[in-house]
């Protein structure tokens, strides 16, 4: 096999590396944008849940100060529907936080 013949193919073998590593690249960048998205969306959730722990408790101290029993408080039609949107907001949360784990553990 002549130099050029060699070299020839070294030129090659170098040119099918760079584009495998620019496709693992192209990849990663994806995966790292996709995981920003879902951060950015689970922060988004973690601030809808802040929001609502504080609407549920200032209606819960606003009751009590009314003269509200603790009974009539936890079975209030709003905090009750506060609540279920804070459980809905929860199973969000950890859906979202499942599948960016995912997305970090694929080879």
């Amino acid at each position: 096999m002549g130099f050029f013949q060699r070299l020839t193919d070294d030129l090659r073998s170098g040119i099918a590396t760079l584009r495998l590593g620019t496709v693992h690249a192209a990849g990663r960048a994806l995966e790292e944008t996709e995981l920003l998205r879902m951060r950015l969306e689970l922060r988004k959730f973690e601030q809808q849940l802040a929001d609502l722990y504080k609407d549920i408790g200032e209606r819960a101290v606003d009751m009590k100060e009314r003269g509200e029993t603790a009974e009539r408080v936890v079975y209030d039609a709003e905090i009750v529907r506060l609540v279920k949107q804070v459980d809905a907001l929860k199973d969000s949360c950890r859906k979202l936080e499942a599948d960016m784990n995912q997305i970090r553990n694929e080879p």
